[in-house]
């Protein structure tokens, strides 16, 4: 369960431009226009896992911090207590006591790389990046809101995925993920916010 866990939380997140229709492109201008572009973006999560097979589904909660150039952080306060750093470079998940559970190199680890660079594509909103591994349609809603369906083009990524749904307005606000094996996660972020900024206490936990 852990391991699944683990994989469920990489793939929130999918670094290189590839051409694309103009329909798309300016669908994907109108996007990136109504997202904040903001150093740090923190807030409260909340994630629905639904398991193929069992009845009653697994939810979670907790805090992230993402950081321009960092990476993201999951902290899960409930119903266990633990944390995922998510950084170019590496992958490493703690448990409630600090200590570190699994870590991975992203050199060692291609696949890996490919899941981490792509979850803080789709939490920084970096469109360009995630059209390297997605097919991406959506549309604009109303005046500030949004909505992107990605679907995998990369085949690592399809014998994960079936397809990622999700809308926001300066902020991605609601992810859906839908997996091969029939597993689907719902992840809402709650008191988004930007700033200019990691706290004191943030820096330490990037480290």
């Amino acid at each position: 369960m852990k391991r699944r866990h683990f994989v469920c939380c990489l793939a929130l997140g999918a670094a290189l431009c590839v051409g694309v229709p103009a329909q798309a492109e300016n669908l994907l201008g109108g996007v990136a226009a109504r997202l904040a572009d903001a150093p740090v973006i923190r807030g409260q999560f909340e994630q629905t896992r639904k398991l193929a097979g069992f009845g009653n589904p697994l939810v979670s909660r907790g805090d992230f911090v993402l950081a321009r150039g960092r990476g993201v952080i999951w902290a899960t306060r409930e119903p266990i207590a633990s944390s995922l750093l998510v950084t170019p470079e590496r992958l490493v998940m703690r448990g409630a006591d600090g200590k570190v559970q699994q870590q991975m190199q992203s050199d060692t680890q291609p696949a890996m790389r490919v899941v981490g660079e792509s979850m803080i594509a789709m939490l920084r909103g970096d469109l360009r990046s995630l059209q390297a591994r997605f097919d991406v349609t959506g549309k604009l809603v109303g005046k500030a809101g949004w909505a992107l369906t990605l679907t995998p083009t990369d085949a690592g990524m399809r014998r994960v995925f079936v397809r990622i749904e999700l809308t926001g307005d300066k902020f991605v606000r609601n992810v859906r993920l839908e997996e091969a094996g029939g597993d689907s996660t719902v992840v809402r972020m709650i008191d988004t916010a930007a700033a200019t900024a990691l706290t004191p206490a943030e820096e330490q936990r990037f480290e």
